[in-house]
């Protein structure tokens, strides 16, 4: 019985590296559009908002070090949603992959961990791909505070980031049809990112109680306010606890209802 465990494992986990493998090699191979995908927002943002508005006196010279964790948070969140999103609903409805894939020998989850996986990694690219606009636009005004706990901190953060990105991009990918793709970022992502915690932080929405309240349900509002607890906690943030409670309850509730959706469309094509 224990011999028989360990082969459905390794089978299981050849399976699971020969699908995130592909994935990954298909993004290689479109690498430069990758990279003026997850680029090109953040570049205007952090242009506009980062070095534009606070050189003219429109920001004060503070703003980049309330911005820059709302930057990365964003990146992560944004990157990995589309990482998982779209190929997964290119999957179901239009080259139906899919249906190859749930024919290996292995349980129905480890194809939706596979394309997670890759939402993952993604995410961290984009994450990254933020670092050197920052510092090349923002860097002479940004007042960050890192030590070895709050690195810690910062890892488990990015971390649960990436999941959360993930889960949100499973259960986005198996509602959206590929003609809603286009809608997406206007419908969907737009409101994600400028209620998101970005500009402003949640605890300045007190004078507005019912939005402070709304954006609770955006998963981006407890990552960005846990990356500025920890990168720049001398700016007023949600406590540190709530946040990455926050991040976790979305991880739950997401991947709950995205794993439902993503189980049920998967009996339906096989």
């Amino acid at each position: 019985m224990a011999k028989e465990n360990n082969n459905d494992t390794n089978v299981s986990w050849i399976a699971f590296k020969t699908m995130v493998k592909r994935d990954l090699v298909i993004q290689i191979r479109d690498k430069w559009e990758f990279v003026f995908r997850v680029a090109m927002l953040p570049f205007m943002l952090i242009l506009l908002y980062g070095y534009i508005l606070p050189r003219i006196g429109l920001l004060p010279a503070t703003f980049p070090t309330q911005m820059f964790p709302g930057m990365v948070g964003m990146s992560i969140l944004v990157t990995g949603i589309h990482g998982t999103a779209v190929p997964l609903t290119m999957d179901f409805n239009m080259s139906r992959e899919i249906e190859d894939r749930l024919m290996a020998p292995v349980n129905i989850r480890v194809v939706a961990l596979a394309k997670m996986f890759v939402g993952i990694i993604e995410s961290w690219i984009g994450g990254l791909i933020v670092l050197p606009l920052s510092l090349i636009f923002m860097g002479n005004s940004l007042n960050l505070t890192l030590n070895p706990q709050s690195i810690l901190s910062l890892i488990l953060i990015l971390i649960l980031a990436a999941i959360s990105s993930a889960t949100l991009g499973l259960l986005v990918g198996t509602i959206i049809k590929p003609s809603q793709i286009a809608a997406m970022f206007p419908g969907f992502l737009m409101p994600l990112v400028f209620l998101g915690s970005i500009f402003f932080t949640w605890n300045a929405l007190s004078v507005i109680p019912i939005i402070k309240i709304l954006v609770l349900v955006n998963p981006l509002v407890y990552v960005n306010e846990a990356l500025r607890a920890v990168m720049a906690p001398q700016i007023e943030h949600m406590p540190l606890f709530y946040s990455i409670l926050g991040i976790i309850l979305s991880i739950l509730i997401m991947g709950y209802f995205g794993g439902k959706r993503f189980m049920r469309m998967a009996k339906g094509s096989q």
